[in-house]
Formats: C-alpha cells, structure tokens, sequence
C-alpha cells in the first residue's frame, strides 16, 4: 500500500483573526476556525488512519477532532495522551480502531516569546519593517525570550525520524494536526527546500496537504496535493 502522510493546520484562532502573535498561548478556534476543520474533514472523505498525531495546543487538537468527526471514515479512533505527565489508558487496539495521539510537544507551534499576544502590524510600526520580518519569519533569529524556526526544526526533525518516518516506509497512513511552523519544519524535510527559501512558504489554515511516498520511503515524494473542500 502507498504510504501517505496528511498535514493539517488548525484552524482560524481567535489570535489568528485578531493580528496576534500567537505561539504556545493556547487560545481557542474561532467559528470560522471550526469550520475550516469540518471542511478539512470532509476533504479527507473516506480516507482510513493508522495513526495521528497533534500538539498540545488546543486549537489543534480541536481540529484534529473536528476532521475526524467530519470524515468518512470506517476506522475509529482512540485518544491518547502522548506525554507521560498525562493518565494514558491501557488499552489493546482493535482492528477498526486506530492511535490518535495528542499533546505531542514537538509538534507545537513556534514560541514566539517576548511577542507573544502582541498585534503584528503593531510590532510592525514600532520595530520597522526589516525586525518584523527577522523575527516573524528569519530562519535562525528568535524574538526575544523565544525560538528561531531553526530552533522548531530542531525538536520537529527528532520526532518525525523517531516516530512519522518508520511508519511511512511502513506504508502506514499518518495524519498530523499542528501549526504553521512546526509544519513549515516538516515540509523542508519533506521537500528539501533551503532555508533561504522557507520564509516565503505560506500554509493556510484548515486545508489538509496530502503526500503520497514512493514504496518504503519517508522523503521520497510520488505525489502532493492540496485537498480543499471549499474549493
């Protein structure tokens, strides 16, 4: 079976419509947040999991619940806590069941800091154009008190060999709700893109992007697309 591996970006949060730097604050999705995930479920359409994954955050873990509440799928999953600070069931899996777990750290969205909740274009007018955009989108220049997208590739880049990669090359399905930058980490393993050229990657909220893997790969890519519903 081809393996294929989905990344999801939550949806719309309320930091997200208001012009905030949002990071590790873990705010909710707006209305339009939870419909973009209903959306992205129903862009999923019959797809069966193996496993799936989001972070700690709540407005992934929503999204992720959301997806799988709005597909067709015939699998059902089975929620999990990643982190041992957490009670995790002891529970064999059946058949037509499948791991979904959460509060998975690595996959977090990028700390923002020192800038965290403050309003971007705000940010903007008082540092000067060249500082917003070091600090919002700079490969290796964390705001202060925060993490460099270099830093989220360093504690993306462990989880994904440890646990996304065996099960690619597996030929599992995987399914990853997270953020804009911990996705941004991904997609540079995935598509070998430079870090030059990152800055510029832009991934909307709530459209699942679909990587179909050649037999027994991780990183060698037959096939992306977006899956968009509203389209």
């Amino acid at each position: 079976m081809t393996a294929r591996l989905v990344l999801v970006r939550h949806g719309q949060s309320v930091w997200n419509a208001q012009n905030r730097f949002t990071g590790w604050v873990d705010v909710p999705l707006t209305a339009t947040g939870w419909q973009e995930a209903a959306s992205a479920g129903e862009a999923l359409g019959k797809m069966n999991f193996d496993v799936a994954f989001s972070s700690h955050l709540q407005r992934a873990i929503l999204t992720l619940q959301i997806m799988l509440s709005r597909s067709q799928s015939t699998r059902v999953p089975i929620f999990e806590s990643w982190t041992d600070a957490l009670p995790r069931e002891d529970y064999a899996l059946q058949d037509d069941e499948f791991p979904v777990f959460l509060h998975v750290q690595a996959l977090a969205e990028r700390h923002y800091g020192d800038l965290q909740g403050l309003n971007k274009d705000a940010i903007r007018e008082r540092y000067g154009d060249d500082q917003y955009w070091t600090w919002r989108r700079g490969f290796d220049t964390p705001p202060p008190n925060g993490e460099s997208l270099k830093d989220t590739c360093e504690r993306v880049q462990p989880f994904f060999e440890a646990e996304i990669a065996p099960r690619l090359e597996q030929g599992q399905q995987v399914l990853i709700s997270a953020h804009g930058n911990s996705l941004r980490a991904l997609t540079m393993l995935l598509e070998n893109i430079p870090e030059a050229e990152i800055p510029n990657l832009e991934i909307p909220t709530g459209v699942p992007i679909l990587y179909e893997m050649a037999p027994g790969s991780a990183t060698q890519i037959r096939n992306r697309s977006s899956l968009d519903s509203r389209n």
